[in-house]
């Protein structure tokens, strides 16, 4: 069945006619207790703004907390950081026609708040709290979905404020809100309200820059981890926000509506949070440390940094901080460590690092032949030591190596 006939068939079902091709969609039906509503927009702040097909609610605010907004030169290296690479470097082409963003108020922070995680048609967002920079100031909109059947408002308002910036910043937004809002302007035969803006999640900067240091990259571990912001104790725990607003359609009645409001103002002040962070680590990544002159983070967001810095081309960045997690590192290391370092020394023909990191790994990890290969590799074809390279040979009994290097110890 195509699309034109299951559209067709929800026309049928919700007993209303298809709008004309290219005419506003029609407003939809009013909530069915209008005191009730009043009542509620009172409660949670909301106003009425016109927006074609009807009315979205929403509301606005200025963050009280200073929330300064990253610099320029943060911002250029978030975006080389977030830059993908491969197939996916062609950016959709809306957006494609529209610059990156170099200051902060061409930024929008969006977040969702939804019926339930699992994504598809399924669930809805009934609340999309945005937040931007304006004179320095970090000002917030929230939109509240009153009923399922007004979407249509809510997106076309949210398309229009949006159409004002260059790029959406999300928390896992790729992944889910942005593919959500896409799906239901779909359905709401709307256009997706922020298609033509560049798209930054801040998980993908979080993994990349502190992902090897961290339990796991959550915003709230985030925040507080790298941000020194902890959660409120009387924050609502996101698995109870699908419920409080179900309640509402159920009884009409605010309930803990407030406190999802709060919730999500809450997440985008966290995300502007991790947005300067991630912008002034960013830039820190462009100057490599001299030897022995590494800065003062923990090891592991060294090796991120190596991480971050090869993934951008910068082979020369790359070895630099990873020969200082090398060198400040406190004992062990994971195994995937000392592979990524190989592979960095390697590339940059830096054989003695490589002899280094070879001997390290063996000491932290013991007898892995990898690390026995590589070795024997190192000082059979690089540095010339037959010896050597005989001896680690011996470790991984690989007859044909052996023989090879017995036959040259013996010509020598």
């Amino acid at each position: 069945m195509d699309l034109t006939r299951r559209l067709a068939q929800f026309d049928a079902l919700l007993k209303s006619p298809r709008a004309a091709a290219g005419a506003d969609v029609a407003a939809p039906s009013a909530p069915a207790d209008p005191a009730a509503a009043a009542r509620a927009a009172a409660a949670l702040g909301l106003t009425a703004r016109a927006a074609a097909g009807g009315e979205a609610w929403a509301n606005d605010a200025d963050e009280a907390d200073p929330c300064p907004p990253p610099d320029p030169a943060g911002l250029a290296a978030l975006a080389a950081l977030l830059a993908p690479r491969g197939a996916a470097a062609t950016p959709p082409a809306a957006a494609a026609d529209r610059p990156a963003p170099d200051t902060a108020d061409r930024l929008l922070l969006l977040d969702t708040e939804t019926t339930g995680l699992a994504g598809g048609t399924g669930t809805v967002p009934f609340l999309v709290g945005c937040a931007w920079w304006e004179g320095g100031i970090l000002r917030t909109r929230q939109w509240f979905l009153p009923t399922p059947g007004r979407e249509g408002p809510l997106l076309a308002d949210l398309a229009a404020h949006a159409a004002r910036f260059a790029a959406v910043v999300t928390y896992n937004g790729q992944t889910f809100d942005l593919p959500l809002l896409r799906t239901r302007a779909l359905l709401a035969r709307q256009p997706d309200p922020v298609a033509d803006l560049h798209g930054w999640d801040l998980l993908r900067a979080a993994r990349r820059l502190w992902g090897r240091r961290l339990p796991d990259c959550r915003q709230p571990t985030v925040e507080a981890q790298v941000c020194g912001l902890a959660r409120d104790r009387d924050d609502l725990p996101g698995a109870l926000i699908p419920q409080v607003y179900f309640r509402w359609l159920r009884t009409g009645e605010p309930g803990d509506l407030p406190a999802v409001l709060a919730h999500n103002r809450r997440d985008l002040r966290g995300m502007a949070a991790i947005l300067a962070a991630a912008g002034a680590r960013a830039a820190a990544l462009a100057t490599p440390p001299p030897a022995g002159g590494a800065p003062d983070w923990p090891w592991a967001d060294l090796w991120s940094a190596g991480r971050a810095c090869e993934r951008q081309g910068l082979g020369g960045g790359a070895a630099a901080w990873l020969a200082a997690a090398l060198a400040t590192r406190d004992g062990g290391a994971p195994e995937r460590f000392f592979s990524d370092a190989v592979r960095v020394f390697k590339r940059g023909e830096a054989w003695g690092d490589v002899a280094e990191t070879v001997a390290a790994g063996l000491a932290a990890l013991g007898d892995r032949p990898w690390l026995h290969r590589e070795a024997a590799i190192l000082y059979e074809h690089r540095l010339r030591d037959l010896p050597r390279a005989h001896a680690h040979a011996q470790r991984l009994g690989e007859a044909a190596r052996l023989a090879r290097l017995a036959r040259k110890l013996g010509r020598g």
